[in-house]
């Protein structure tokens, strides 16, 4: 059976939030995983989701959307139902360069919901 990078990554993700969920911390290991696959935005990815700049919006119909206040002080709207996001990372990555699995799977809103029970959100 092959193993996919998506499959890699999923695990990984659910891995760091049973960790989170004991620990209430991500284990060293984790985070040497998450920078190995990602590179230096998931450093930035997290950086997001520490300074708690996620904000998980729902509407009474169950759609969500996250409001993420980027580094420069500006909101961005992401959307998870259709894998958009106004942030300029988004319309380089995935729009001119078609890496949406990689983007997308790192995209702090993305790890704010595998994570959204851990007391450090809002």
């Amino acid at each position: 059976m092959a193993v996919t990078l998506p499959a890699v990554v999923e695990e990984l993700l659910s891995e760091m939030a049973a960790a989170v969920r004991e620990t209430a911390r991500i284990p060293d290991e984790h985070l040497s995983s998450l920078k190995f696959i990602f590179g230096s935005s998931a450093i930035q990815a997290l950086d997001l989701v520490d300074r708690q700049s996620i904000t998980l919006i729902s509407s009474p119909s169950g759609r969500h959307i996250y409001q993420v206040l980027g580094s420069s002080g500006k909101t961005y709207t992401c959307l998870a139902s259709c894998h958009y996001c106004s942030c300029p990372a988004f319309a380089f990555s995935v729009l001119r360069k078609s890496e949406s699995l990689l983007y997308w799977r790192l995209n702090p809103e993305v790890l704010t919901t595998e994570l959204h029970s851990q007391p450090f959100l809002r």
